[in-house]
């Protein structure tokens, strides 16, 4: 968790670089009003990771006792001082990521937890930010073998964040294809800008982290042969960060209530995430749980789908951007400043902190449509800033 937040001035630094480069070659990669979204989310998924984190390590801690330690592993040469002991959990956990993120795409409620990275209709190095406030429970369930298999805390989390930063580079247009050797062995932006797209030929394709090798060996791998269209089958189209995070939650407590087929709404939760109750189902697809039979259902649809054009609009003039710049700001560094100190504060302490700052970003969510509500949370807001200001630096 350190190292992701002692190389995010890099993320930016990179960023910078990406639209510099976008602007002078005049290639139109970034929309202010997405990017501010991509980078709003980026910061509520470290809010919650806080919690989370802390969570995963505790069940992971206790699994790790159960297991054979790492006198164990030494045995094998696998101990921490070991250069193998890094290379072999490198591996391990690229390959349980490829399963989580499989899965991810294939299970509904996990693809709630997934989906908010795949909701912009842009693709640059912001997206890359672009992650879930729980990305980090699905994910970080498929990594607690690792701790029966006897490898500390410590490493998974030194190794999970190395994979993480890996995974940031190749969300980008600006590189095409690399030499042969790389592309069959690693992942690349090429291979990931097919994982992104909404056209039916790349869809659930190519979830690798790091290694691009479990595609080809689990028939998931499909090479980019054109500029893809980015995005969901069915877009957001706005851009409030909490509605990307909670979208698709709200459809499936929606589908629960309102079904009369209450055994099929629970079964959904575990399906892939086109299955719906039959009453709620369009007739084609009632009773369809191969997600093959439902792509071949929608293939004209969403191939139509794929020329329409990418939705921008302005949330206002170019002051009201300036703007929306500081109310990114603001609650941005409230939240690094809080998260380097929050081992100092107690449990209730930081969960009203944590309330405080997600309301910010409801706030932003509220602004990036266009839509000033002062007395209801503008004002209230304000109100937040000043109070967590005075309680950081009493």
């Amino acid at each position: 968790m350190r190292l992701i937040e002692t190389i995010v001035p890099f993320y930016f630094i990179l960023m910078l670089i990406e639209i510099v480069y976008t602007r002078y070659t005049k290639k139109d990669f970034y929309f202010y009003e997405d990017t501010l979204a991509d980078l709003s989310l980026g910061v509520l998924s470290r809010i919650f990771d806080g919690i989370i984190l802390l969570g995963i390590v505790f069940i992971y801690s206790k699994l790790y006792a159960l297991s054979i330690g790492v006198e164990g592993l030494s045995k094998v040469f696998l101990g921490t001082n070991s250069f193998l002991h890094w290379i072999v959990l490198f591996v391990l956990l690229d390959f349980l990521f490829y399963l989580a993120h499989r899965y991810s795409h294939e299970i509904k409620i996990l693809w709630a937890s997934h989906v908010v990275h795949h909701s912009s209709e842009e693709f640059n190095l912001s997206v890359a930010l672009r992650q879930s406030f729980i990305r980090n429970i699905g994910i970080g369930m498929f990594y607690l073998p690792l701790a029966l298999l006897g490898f500390p805390v410590e490493s998974y989390l030194i190794i999970d964040a190395l994979n993480r930063t890996y995974q940031f580079w190749v969300h980008t247009r600006t590189i095409k294809k690399l030499p042969n050797w790389f592309e069959a062995i690693f992942v690349t932006p090429s291979h990931h800008r097919v994982h992104h797209a909404m056209n039916p030929e790349y869809i659930d394709k190519n979830y690798g982290g790091v290694f691009i090798v479990w595609d080809k060996l689990f028939g998931t791998y499909c090479e980019e042969t054109f500029e893809p269209r980015y995005g969901l089958t069915t877009q957001l189209h706005n851009y409030d960060p909490i509605n990307a995070n909670v979208h698709v939650l709200k459809d499936l407590f929606s589908d629960l209530v309102q079904t009369k087929y209450k055994w099929q709404g629970v079964v959904s939760f575990f399906s892939y995430p086109s299955v719906r109750p039959d009453d709620l189902q369009m007739s084609i697809d009632r009773g369809v749980r191969d997600p093959k039979v439902w792509l071949s259902h929608h293939k004209l649809e969403l191939t139509h789908k794929v020329y329409n054009s990418v939705f921008r609009i302005p949330s206002g003039q170019t002051i009201y951007r300036v703007y929306l710049g500081f109310q990114f700001a603001i609650p941005t560094i409230l939240t690094l400043y809080f998260l380097k100190r929050m081992h100092l504060f107690s449990l209730l302490e930081v969960c009203s902190v944590f309330v405080l700052l997600v309301f910010s970003f409801y706030s932003l969510g509220k602004l990036l449509e266009g839509k000033k509500q002062w007395l209801t949370v503008e004002v209230p807001k304000y109100f937040s800033w000043v109070f967590l200001i005075v309680y950081f630096f009493r």
